[in-house]
């Protein structure tokens, strides 16, 4: 499982492209998967302050035959999740198999232009 660390501010959308790949850079087919990443103040805590997904809208399968994705999260969103770091994971799913992506720490800044 990968580490991925996301810093954000808060006065603008949040917009990135991400590949699934091997360790030498190929492309791993994510067509047909469903995936969804949330965000916990702890990752103990038991409710998920924003969650993403394939399902909702915020994560896109952009080109699924070489494991591209794109992950979208809208300004007011980030003003609405508050200031500071947050423990994030991506999990896809496909053929009912969950799989971790990556985990790791989300921070949210705030924008000077908010």
């Amino acid at each position: 499982m990968a580490i991925c660390n996301i810093t954000v501010e808060n006065d603008h959308d949040f917009y990135r492209l991400f590949k699934y790949q091997t360790a030498a850079g190929v492309g791993i087919d994510i067509s047909g998967t469903a995936m969804w990443m949330m965000l916990r103040r702890r990752a103990e805590d038991q409710v998920a302050l924003m969650r993403l997904g394939t399902d909702t809208g915020e994560i896109v399968l952009t080109t699924p035959l070489v494991g591209e994705f794109s992950v979208r999260i809208a300004q007011i969103e980030l003003e609405r999740l508050g200031l500071g770091e947050f423990d994030h994971s991506l999990i896809m799913e496909k053929a009912g198999f969950k799989r971790s992506i990556w985990t790791g720490k989300f921070v949210n800044k705030a924008g000077p232009s908010r």
